[in-house]
């Protein structure tokens, strides 16, 4: 660290201090937005599952080097795991880091596909938001013709579900890599198809929509206040206590509103999600949980009188494990990195 670092934070310490003031006293009523709430009533008999994913990734001068994992944990009598992952390498590209994070969201839900038919759990908690995979823009929306796009989906989407219904948990657009050439260039209809791949498992999962949670521990989304500041952080310095935000029901529709799905449009659109912020523990973290369904007050005692039997600390224990099982850390690269005995220069010895 620069000793110049070190001077301006010692010197711009006491203004900083008083910034960070000024943020946290928002001038706003949040009491009709929040509502106390203490479970007395808990239920501990319903079967939780839980999921998360993982990805890592080495750089090298002329390839790519990632890992992807993907764990669910089923508390039914005793813990039961399912857990996949896959390796593989490919050359620099655009939007690699977008490729490969729709490849670990391929893994979460299909692991959780399997899970639920394996085990049929009450309810399964996704780490993240369904809604968000679906929001989030193809990055190579436009580089493809409307008519080759419709020719891909004409000529994949049976064999895709096919594939899905058959409950393996791998990338099954790749094994049609050799036959994706007669369309354009390899990369774009390949990363094409996997996203239709994405969709059609997401519109598998939506079938068990009475059973799906997904839960964050950090949200940028300001629905609620449409400040500068995130509801999440809004609620969390407002309210100290255990209690719960009214539902926020937003359509996929009214957050997506530009953007016109390549297959199942209709369907997409019209799904309806419900949002709501928890504090499940006095003192602990606000969580942001989200449902592919229209919420009640009710039902979201219902929902936190299930979760919080099965939370440490405020946060569900099977999530929390589900994450630190499947993590894949810098020391874990290495690893493989050993085994796959890569040696080629990365462009950074010399620092």
């Amino acid at each position: 660290m620069l000793d110049s670092l070190l001077e301006l934070a010692l010197l711009n310490k006491e203004d900083i201090h008083k910034k960070l003031m000024d943020i946290y006293k928002v001038p706003l009523n949040t009491e009709k937005y929040w509502i106390d709430y203490s479970t007395t009533n808990m239920d501990p008999t319903k079967i939780i599952s839980a999921g998360d994913g993982s990805i890592n990734k080495k750089k090298y001068l002329s390839f790519v080097f990632y890992a992807i994992s993907a764990e669910t944990l089923t508390y039914k009598k005793n813990m039961k795991k399912i857990e996949n992952s896959f390796i593989d390498i490919t050359t620099p590209q655009r939007f690699l880091d977008d490729r490969i994070r729709n490849y670990m969201e391929i893994y979460e839900y299909k692991n959780a596909l399997k899970t639920i038919q394996n085990y049929n759990p009450d309810y399964f908690l996704f780490d993240g938001s369904v809604m968000g995979s679906l929001i989030r823009p193809l990055p190579l929306e436009k580089e493809l013709p409307t008519n080759i796009k419709k020719e891909i989906i004409e000529d994949y989407k049976i064999p895709l579900i096919k594939e899905i219904k058959k409950g393996q948990v791998t990338i099954s657009s790749l094994q049609f890599k050799n036959e994706l050439e007669k369309y354009g260039d390899i990369k774009t209809v390949l990363m094409f198809l996997e996203s239709i791949e994405t969709l059609l498992v997401i519109k598998e999962i939506l079938e068990y929509k009475d059973k799906i949670i997904g839960i964050s521990k950090t949200s940028s989304n300001k629905d609620y206040f449409n400040l500068d500041m995130p509801d999440m952080s809004i609620f969390d310095l407002k309210h100290d206590n255990e209690g719960y935000s009214k539902p926020y029901s937003p359509k996929v529709s009214e957050k997506q509103f530009k953007h016109e799905y390549n297959i199942e449009n209709e369907y997409f659109k019209n799904q309806e999600f419900s949002i709501f912020y928890t504090r499940l523990e006095k003192n602990k973290n606000i969580l942001k949980f989200e449902v592919p369904y229209k919420l009640t007050n009710s039902k979201i005692e219902e929902l936190i009188n299930i979760i919080k039997p099965i939370c440490t600390e405020g946060y569900p224990y099977l999530l929390k494990k589900a994450h630190h099982d499947v993590v894949i850390k810098k020391t874990d690269m290495e690893q493989l990195i050993k085994i796959m005995g890569f040696y080629e220069k990365n462009g950074r010895e010399m620092l």
